[in-house]
């Protein structure tokens, strides 16, 4: 895996949150992932053809997702509505469409499909690669709390 593809996730996770969220949202240690699991409660996925294909999730806990969604919007909700949920949906094709902007500067062009959201805790995603999955958690502060986000991805 070219660790041009880690740094275009993390360089458009960074910046999106940042402009438009206004959070400074920080990188973990990379990982490969080793099960199938979803981290998180609430799961955009979206997968990209072109040059290289691949598909990459995104998955927020339901309070993440909440506050998310808060920040995005300016409202409050109890839970996981189906507005938290287009929210997630909004947020994961807009990260999607910074990290095409940063693989295209490596030189491939790349088209995405429309993202799909999986409302669930230890949801199975199967990833269709025959390359590792490479994990990337986030940390970002949230009402005095630590956010997380979870997104993993392959390239082949």
């Amino acid at each position: 895996m070219d660790a041009g593809f880690v740094n275009a996730y993390l360089v458009a996770v960074q910046n999106v949150f940042r402009t438009m969220l206004q959070l400074d949202i920080a990188m973990g240690k990379p990982s490969l992932k080793k099960d199938r699991l979803t981290l998180g409660d609430v799961t955009g996925v979206i997968g990209f053809a072109g040059d290289k294909k691949g598909t990459f999730s995104l998955a927020f806990s339901k309070d993440s997702a909440i506050f998310i969604y808060k920040s995005m919007i300016g409202e409050d909700v109890e839970g996981i509505s189906p507005d938290v949920v287009d929210a997630i949906g909004e947020l994961t094709n807009i990260i999607s469409g910074q990290t095409r902007v940063e693989i295209e500067k490596l030189g491939y062009k790349l088209s995405a499909a429309l993202p799909t959201v999986i409302v669930g805790h230890n949801v199975e995603i199967n990833f269709i690669t025959k390359v590792p999955v490479i994990a990337l958690p986030f940390t970002f502060p949230a009402d005095g709390v630590t956010g997380q986000v979870y997104l993993d991805f392959s390239f082949e």
